[in-house]
């Protein structure tokens, strides 16, 4: 005959006990798991969700424990409720300052990489505009350092209507009083706008437009890049509650527009897709931080880390199997007797 070990009163309240913290620890996590997602256009609404999880899953863990198998289905539906909560908690929390530099470091390789790409293009269109922008710029550089219409000034004009096919005379006065130079600014600027209009249909819209994608790359390479180093290297700590004010979460995000605002403008003015944008479902990253979605999507592509495996075993500790283990030790069998300590004095069920 199978005798059957009787669990001591100490250990069985102990193991309750237990059970009880792993529930309110998964219970808080999982409020701090959905705050971003504003239930009930709410940061709080979350508590009534995880609530709502807790009380069903005490329920039904209950009943598991005392014999009823199908209340153990619904208790691990709980429980993967709470696992996934906590894992959106747990994750972002701990690896967002890792993360926020993985994407700096990833920005920085991709602004390198993409100006390098955008300056071996050519594009004989926006050399020539680039010369008629110099030498009417040449003429008004002249006419302002000499005051006064030299033979450099003429030089430079000449050029000028050589590239952009203009007859402006020079003036017959050397020396040029201040509303003379204002009115040769706008001459010249009037001038460089007609020589646009008649070429616009041979491509130098498409030269402006790449070469607006390049000004952009120029910046962010000689302006951007530096700070995105220093974040890559940065080990502050960002709670998770204020990702999305950091600021080094906000130049992140910035880098991300200005970046495929460039590419459009490059791709634009090449006439085909000569740069990939930054995928929506990847940048940035960091300003995502909370989202389930996001969460899952991050820890798919870090699956070869160490500590994603860390935090995901936490989480199923937590969650799923120290419950799991006390519901084995603590299950009654079919063949067990009741225990009376459980259920108090019998009553009859008839008179």
């Amino acid at each position: 005959m199978k005798k059957n070990l009787k669990i001591p009163p100490i250990v069985q309240a102990g193991a309750w006990l237990l059970s009880l913290i792993v529930f309110i620890v998964g219970f808080w996590h999982t409020h701090l798991g959905l705050k971003e997602m504003r239930p009930f256009n709410s940061e709080w609404g979350g508590l009534a969700i995880a609530g709502i999880v807790l009380l069903l899953l005490l329920i039904t863990y209950w009943f598991a424990v005392n014999g009823k198998k199908m209340a153990l289905v619904f208790y691990i539906m709980c429980g993967l409720v709470f696992f996934v909560c906590n894992l959106n908690y747990f994750y972002p929390s701990y690896m967002a300052r890792t993360l926020i530099k993985e994407e700096a470091s990833a920005l920085k390789d991709t602004i390198d990489h993409y100006h390098g790409k955008a300056t071996r293009f050519s594009n004989e269109k926006l050399s020539i505009y680039q010369k008629v922008t110099a030498a009417a710029d040449q003429v008004i550089f002249q006419i302002k350092s000499n005051h006064g219409f030299g033979e450099k000034a003429r030089s430079a004009l000449q050029d000028f209507n050589s590239l952009s096919g203009e007859k402006i005379p020079p003036p017959n006065d050397v020396v040029l009083n201040d509303q003379q130079i204002a009115d040769w600014e706008n001459q010249m600027s009037e001038a460089v706008a007609r020589w646009l209009m008649a070429n616009a249909g041979e491509g130098v819209l498409k030269a402006l437009e790449y070469s607006r994608g390049l000004a952009i790359f120029d910046s962010l390479q000689q302006y951007t890049n530096p700070v995105l180093k220093e974040i890559a290297i940065d080990d502050t700590q960002i709670p998770i509650d204020s990702i999305r004010a950091n600021p080094n979460v906000l130049i992140i995000k910035s880098t991300v527009e200005r970046i495929n605002s460039g590419v459009i403008s490059i791709n634009e003015g090449k006439g085909y897709k000569a740069l990939e944008s930054l995928p929506k479902e990847l940048y940035p990253n960091a300003s995502r931080l909370g989202e389930i979605q996001n969460t899952f999507q991050t820890i798919g592509r870090r699956l070869s880390q160490i500590s994603t495996w860390a935090i995901i075993l936490l989480c199923l500790f937590i969650d799923l199997i120290v419950p799991l283990a006390i519901y084995l030790l603590l299950r009654k069998r079919g063949d067990e007797p009741v225990d009376k300590s459980l259920t108090g004095k019998l009553k009859p069920t008839t008179f």
